[in-house]
């Protein structure tokens, strides 16, 4: 039979078939759109969705090529880099959850790589006095007492921490803090204390504030200092070495600890030439963005600005110059103080999925600029925080899986390798390698734009490799976050089904797709940890 069609005039042939060739195309991109669309919802949180999503992405966006070579310019991860920092009276609210309290930290500490770090003090430690014969303290005061003691030691015992002390720079004595410091080398466990802090972001002291503090309670503002100036610092410094030398002379002391360490590095700077002797560490406090300014401010944190290279990248050449005098003083440099935004945070972005693709590219950043440990800063009360303890048990917030994530990139004798990164078009891409003990490579790629992309990987260790992937709804989600398919639950426990991807070599390359707002994890050659 004649199809009707094939009785109709040329022209109107000709027309039907332009207006058949526009349909079908109109169709075939709903159709990816609407694939995209259903993943975008639905599909993203589930393992198989990553290599689905190819089918959408290739035919429209080329691959990005990584390179990591065999290389001898690699920089060894220094023991011990990741740790946590805390307030004094955050300490007594984790211990009252030790169980949860130690599965978190073992989620940030690589074994055999040093213990970790728990530095306790920030604002809390400006308030604290040790004078256990007094009855009645100061409702400014926070109280340093052997029942806090006997917290700290707990911290040591069950986790196998170490713990640096911040110390009360402004409303204390030299003497009275080497008190404290000699109560708490005799009440913990020995060697438990790896450094003490002189002071807390004097660089930003305020007489003004600390007037008024006191004024309302009708006390005596004169134990406060005038002012506080870098010489000035200095000197207050080696007051307090002095005495804490005699009381813990194989303990190191560290600051300067300032708060703005791209515009006071002269605090720094000053430290390192004036006491070099009594200095073991070189300290610094670093948030790219505060809850304190203004919404309008350059500086108010949104999701698009911790996604930002300036909260990373940025962050870390913000340090360059600290970081430099401290290693040309032959000493090491440390961040006793970092989180994404200052101030506690802001809800709905501080603790936010943004804020777990933050982590990991910001501690590479940080580590790639010659910083040689880092402590994040957790507080009870703060909507920054990584974790919190509820009646119900732990409330692991998306910060916590993106640290956990960077910990499970490094591992025993790692070592930050280079990598060469080609790309036709700009993206929000971040590509990591570490090599770790037996040979094994951990590539960590980091999608921090709207888009999905492919990424191929060329490295020099062959067979096949395994993804895992950190997950989420959207950049903005606070619950929902799956780390290669499991979830943290109230007991601190991994739940679900552990969910590692395979992926074979094709022409010699590596090649996956991440989509937008993710990181995926892959591990090639070597043995297994």
């Amino acid at each position: 039979m004649v199809a009707a069609t094939s009785r109709w005039p040329p022209e109107i042939r000709r027309r039907r078939a332009v207006l058949l060739g526009a349909g079908a195309a109109i169709a075939a991109v709903l159709a990816i759109s609407l694939f995209t669309a259903y993943l975008d919802r639905d599909g993203i949180t589930r393992a198989a969705t990553p290599e689905a999503t190819a089918i959408a992405v290739r035919a429209r966006r080329p691959a990005m090529l990584a390179t990591i070579p065999a290389s001898t310019s690699s920089r060894a991860v220094p023991d011990s880099f990741l740790g946590l920092s805390t307030e004094y009276w955050s300490l007594p609210g984790y211990t009252a959850h030790m169980a949860q309290f130690g599965r978190v930290l073992s989620l940030l500490h690589v074994p055999g790589d040093g213990p970790l770090i728990l530095r306790v003090g920030g604002n809390s430690a400006d308030h604290t006095i040790w004078e256990p014969t007094l009855r009645t303290m100061p409702r400014w005061v926070f109280e340093l007492t052997p029942e806090w003691l006997e917290a700290a030691r707990l911290v040591v015992s069950h986790v196998n921490a170490r713990l640096i002390f911040d110390l009360n720079l402004i409303t204390d004595s030299p003497s009275r803090a080497a008190e404290w410091a000699r109560a708490a080398e005799a009440e913990l466990p020995r060697r438990s204390i790896v450094g003490f802090e002189v002071g807390n972001e004097p660089d930003i002291y305020s007489r003004s504030f600390w007037i008024a503090a006191l004024s309302r309670r009708g006390l005596d503002p004169a134990i406060l200092p005038r002012a506080l100036t870098p010489r000035g610092y200095v000197a207050d410094f080696r007051s307090y070495a002095r005495l804490l030398q005699r009381i813990a002379p194989g303990v190191p002391l560290l600051g300067p600890g300032i708060a703005n360490p791209a515009h006071h590095a002269s605090w720094a700077s000053t430290l390192v030439s004036r006491a070099r002797s009594q200095l073991g560490i070189v300290t610094a406090h670093q948030y790219p963005y505060t809850a304190c300014a203004s919404p309008i401010s350059p500086n108010y944190p949104t999701i698009g600005r911790i996604l930002s290279e300036r909260a990373s990248a940025g962050l870390a050449r913000s340090l360059e110059p600290v970081v430099g005098d401290a290693h040309r003083a032959g000493l090491p440099f440390r961040l006793t103080e970092l989180n994404s935004v200052t101030c506690g945070g802001v809800p709905g972005v501080s603790n936010s999925f943004a804020t777990a693709l933050w982590a990991p590219d910001a501690m590479f950043e940080l580590l790639h600029a010659g910083v040689d440990g880092v402590n994040v800063h957790v507080r009870t009360d703060a909507i920054n925080a990584a974790f919190a303890f509820t009646r119900r048990g732990l409330v692991a917030r998306p910060l916590l899986y993106g640290l956990a994530l960077f910990r499970q990139t490094l591992g025993h004798d790692a070592r930050l390798e280079p990598v060469a990164v080609s790309s036709r078009h700009s993206t929000h891409v971040k590509v990591w390698a570490v090599q770790v003990a037996g040979g094994r490579l951990h590539v960590l790629v980091i999608n921090k734009g709207g888009h999905a992309a492919t990424v191929a990987l060329r490295v020099a260790q062959s067979g096949p490799a395994t993804v895992e992937r950190l997950l989420a709804p959207s950049a903005g989600s606070t619950s929902g976050v799956t780390l290669g398919g499991q979830w943290l639950g109230a007991d601190g426990r991994w739940h679900g089904r552990q969910t590692h991807i395979a992926l074979e070599p094709v022409d010699g390359r590596y090649e996956l797709t991440i989509p937008r707002f993710s990181a995926a994890l892959v591990g090639v050659g070597g043995t297994l940890a």
